[in-house]
């Protein structure tokens, strides 16, 4: 399952990806509902971090 990542509130680490797409790890189950786990392939754009969290309200399901 993949996501385009379509708006951000621009204080995300997704603000500068825009158009990019991810690759779906699983749906957050604790205190992060309503929001994907996402493979990062680039570590530069968090900081170093293999995964990080998107809000569903940000993208679009692609696959």
């Amino acid at each position: 399952m993949e996501i385009e990542i379509t708006t951000s509130t621009g204080v995300e680490w997704y603000k500068y990806c825009i158009g990019k797409r991810f690759k779906v790890h699983s749906k957050s189950r604790r205190g992060g509902r309503g929001k994907y786990i996402v493979k990062i392939e680039d570590k530069q754009l968090m900081n170093g971090y293999r995964y990080g969290w998107v809000d569903k309200e940000h993208c679009k399901l692609i696959n």
